[in-house]
């Protein structure tokens, strides 16, 4: 039968394994570094050894005799050199732990730190590079210029001979919008774009180019622009309108369109100068009859002269016998009333003369007087409404009819008065 005491030395040895399982459970669960694990470890174990010895009385049996042992080993129970060294070396290494545990902690802890600080910083910096070469850099450009981008596309390298889609255009190797009149870009060939601003009635007209007089748009500072640049047709060279002057000769008002012949440079009763009225939209072309390109005179009976009078040439007229006939139309022209202003004097040097004027299909007419001195005169003759409005033929004639009977024709013009056409 055992003792008591040796059942209790049997007790405590099954309750050790279970007390060290506890302590170092509670030392990994307590965070416990390695250094500061293995010095309880070593204590606890050294701790139970020693009170197993007392209670026990059993000692471990020495490897070797102490009368033997080197004097000069630490551990006089140690007699291996190599065991002793060992131990020595394990049990100095726990003891540098435990007694360094806590200075070593802190410092440990520091270089723990400072080595996962670096060790993220350097994972850190590797992946963002990895990120911003892989997909942000690399990634963008290869979307819009690279490989992937289809020449002659809207942001892509251009093609052969720089082509691009329609609608683009290459710029310095990759295609884009194409520029435009309109689109407010001063892009090569365009003298103006001043974008949605642009008109025909602009500074920068329609097509891009600048106003100017003459190109037939009436421009800022412009009174008209008939496309060219002659003097005294309604418009100036300058694009202002043509002055027109309140009277005539005879003091009718200039209301209207007319036509005029002199005869101051005439080589024959048939070819006197014309002038017309500075009317927009007519002119010679729309007073000429029908089959003929411009208005005409006739020397009606063939029997007129051209002479040198005391007032300048003149078609001589020197009996009522003789006449001069102008033919004219008037297509598409209606009027409300029309004058005949007759220039000259009585070529008689005793008398005045008288005359007629008369719409020749029509026998329309109205009589005008005139002196002999040797100035020339101007005689008004109201015609009313004789001469047939849309006409495409017809005649004003004027021919003497009394007093001195000679007549020296200077000039003979006739107005429309309130026409439209």
């Amino acid at each position: 039968m055992l003792r008591g005491r040796e059942r209790r030395r049997i007790s405590e040895l099954m309750r050790a394994p279970r007390a060290l399982l506890t302590l170092l459970t509670i030392s990994a669960c307590n965070g416990s570094n390695d250094g500061d694990s293995a010095s309880v470890a070593n204590q606890t174990s050294e701790a139970m050894a020693t009170t197993d010895a007392a209670e026990t009385g059993l000692t471990a049996e020495p490897t070797a005799d102490p009368t033997t042992a080197d004097p000069t080993t630490a551990d006089p129970t140690t007699t291996d050199p190599t065991n002793t060294a060992t131990a020595s070396e394990t049990t100095s290494e726990a003891e540098s732990g435990s007694s360094t545990g806590a200075a070593n902690t802190s410092t440990g802890a520091a270089s723990i730190g400072t080595e996962s600080t670096g060790t993220e910083s350097t994972g850190s910096s590797t992946t963002g590079t990895g990120t911003d070469t892989g997909d942000t850099g690399t990634g963008a450009d290869d979307s819009s210029t690279g490989p992937g981008c289809p020449e002659g596309h809207n942001g892509c390298p251009c093609g052969p001979a720089e082509a691009c889609d329609p609608g683009l255009a290459c710029a310095q190797g990759v295609c884009g919008p194409a520029p435009k009149c309109g689109d407010g870009k001063l892009d090569p060939g365009e003298a103006c774009d001043d974008g949605a601003g642009n008109g025909n009635g602009a500074v920068c007209k329609l097509d891009c180019s600048k106003q100017v007089c003459g190109d037939s748009f009436i421009g800022p500072g412009e009174q008209c622009d008939d496309g060219n640049q002659v003097n005294g047709d309604g418009c100036e060279k300058t694009c202002v309108k043509t002055p027109v002057p309140a009277k005539d000769a005879c003091g009718f008002d200039s209301d209207g369109v007319w036509f005029q012949i002199d005869y101051s440079n005439a080589g024959s009763v048939s070819s006197p100068a014309y002038t017309y009225s500075p009317t927009p939209g007519w002119g010679e072309a729309q007073w000429a009859p029908a089959g003929k390109n411009w208005p005409y005179a006739v020397d009606l009976f063939n029997n007129a002269s051209i002479i040198n009078d005391q007032i300048g040439k003149v078609a001589l007229l020197s009996g009522t016998g003789e006449a001069v006939r102008v033919y004219f139309g008037l297509v598409g022209l209606n009027y409300t009333y029309a004058t005949v202003c007759v220039e000259g004097r009585s070529y008689s040097v005793g008398s005045s003369v008288t005359f007629r004027v008369q719409e020749a299909s029509s026998k329309c007419e109205n009589f005008g007087m005139m002196a002999n001195d040797w100035s020339v005169h101007a005689t008004g003759v109201d015609m009313q409404d004789c001469f047939i409005p849309g006409n495409n033929f017809q005649a004003v004639q004027v021919q003497p009819s009394g007093g001195s009977g000679a007549l020296s024709l200077k000039r003979l013009r006739v107005t429309l008065h309130g026409a439209s056409y």
